[in-house]
């Protein structure tokens, strides 16, 4: 029988702990004090004469749509292949808060409001009408693991990998899971967390824990967003002096920012140390790529982001082929190690980190052998997958070791080694 606070007292530490323009010109176009729109004049420094403690980066790869109607606040970092469209209704996001990877905004009917301390991690949806982390009780809230009460008084709000908010309002200190979804009309309120994969299509199942789609909220959690914040702001804050030193460090194959937690660098192809900006892709950091350059410019397709500036080195193998959409990252202090021959569907997400071991992430890292298939909206996060085997679209493998020749199939969460399967219920 599935058991909604098990199953997330089982995944609290494994699932949360993501830690994740062409020129400048002078006088730049702010909507006030603090706020920029990110017009040319302000990519990809938001204002372009911010100082880096404080400037918001967006990544010459994002597509922003019609800017004057986009507001950002200080210290929002924006990832390559995110796309904020507010060409009907405006979007705001205030500071402290990150767009990562092919992150899609669009914006209708009254806009969408993010609030501050918002992580929307990577291939996250939001669109309609939308609220994120603008309202909502600080607490206090009851932790379903130590049954002991506490505040969160600087809120954070999470949106996991491959997540939807359509047209609904997500109240601060929430979390919405991996591949789930919280629809039109829909208030999550402050404590809650959705469960992996569920579609939440009512408010009574976005605060009854009874109807198996929502949890409630731990320290634990809070602590995990903190340090998801802490590392963005440290890319908003890096990315922006790698484009004051020079703009052409913030394009195609390039450095990672020297943080506390990267030490920098540039990627690896073919045995040579590669810089180049003029690549349609975003290779960044300590990345170990067997293909030469141009077999690799042929193997792979469009908006891919492999971005080693958080854990690092990331050894990638021969590539059988690479979609489009595609996104490598990891937690600090954690590699990927990707073998020979995988095929790489649309929009997958590999992301490395420790498996967690009796409530302590001092497992195997993420690591995928040769031979494997990878399914369109496929996630793989602190798992090894065996050699020969297939996840299916849409499907996510989280804390688990898949023997060879193993298949997940679709629409499918697959954690704990197999003690918690679910479905994806849209």
């Amino acid at each position: 029988m599935f058991k909604p606070r098990a199953i997330f007292s089982a995944l609290a530490a494994i699932i949360l702990a993501l830690v994740i323009g062409t020129q400048i010109y002078k006088q730049p176009a702010v909507a006030s004090a603090g706020v920029c729109n990110p017009t040319v004049a302000n990519l990809p420094i938001c204002p372009s004469a911010a100082p880096s403690e404080t400037a918001s980066f967006i990544d010459p790869t994002a597509t922003i749509t019609n800017p004057t109607n986009i507001s950002l606040g200080e210290k929002v970092y924006v990832a390559p292949f995110a796309e904020l469209n507010a060409n009907t209704a405006p979007i705001s996001i205030a500071a402290d808060s990150n767009v990562q990877e092919q992150v899609k905004i669009t914006a209708s009917g009254t806009g969408v409001e993010i609030g501050p301390r918002v992580i929307m991690a990577h291939m996250a949806t939001i669109k309609g009408a939308a609220k994120i982390g603008t309202q909502g009780s600080t607490g206090p809230f009851t932790d379903p693991i130590t049954n002991t009460q506490f505040n969160n008084d600087i809120p954070e709000t999470f949106l996991a990998f491959n997540c939807e908010i359509d047209g609904a309002t997500i109240e601060r200190n929430t979390v919405v899971n991996f591949l789930s979804r919280v629809g039109p009309g829909v208030t999550l309120p402050a404590g809650k967390v959705v469960l992996p994969g569920k579609n939440v299509t009512t408010n009574l199942e976005a605060t009854s824990g009874t109807l198996g789609k929502v949890a409630n909220l731990t320290q634990a959690d809070v602590a995990l967003m903190e340090g998801v914040i802490e590392v963005n702001q440290a890319f908003a804050k890096g990315y922006t002096e790698l484009a004051r030193a020079d703009l052409s460090n913030v394009r195609g194959i390039n450095y990672a920012p020297v943080t506390s937690f990267n030490s920098g660098g540039l990627p690896q192809i073919g045995g040579n140390v590669t810089r180049d900006p003029n690549f349609r892709n975003r290779i960044i950091g300590n990345i170990i790529l067997q293909d030469s350059l141009a077999t690799l410019s042929n193997k792979i397709g469009n908006r891919i982001s492999l971005r080693a500036d958080e854990g690092q080195p990331f050894n990638v193998g021969t590539i059988a082929g690479m979609a489009n959409d595609v996104v490598f990252h990891a937690l600090a202090t954690t590699s990927l190690t990707l073998g020979n021959n995988i095929g790489y569907g649309p929009r997958v997400l590999i992301h490395g980190g420790r498996q967690v071991v009796n409530g302590v992430a001092n497992g195997p890292e993420t690591r995928i052998d040769d031979s494997v298939g990878l399914g369109p909206n496929s996630v793989i996060f602190r798992s090894v997958i065996g050699s020969r085997s297939a996840v299916g679209q849409k499907s996510a493998v989280f804390n688990s070791t898949l023997a060879p020749r193993t298949a997940i199939g679709s629409r499918t969460i697959y954690a704990d080694n197999g003690n918690i399967i679910l479905p994806v219920e849209w």
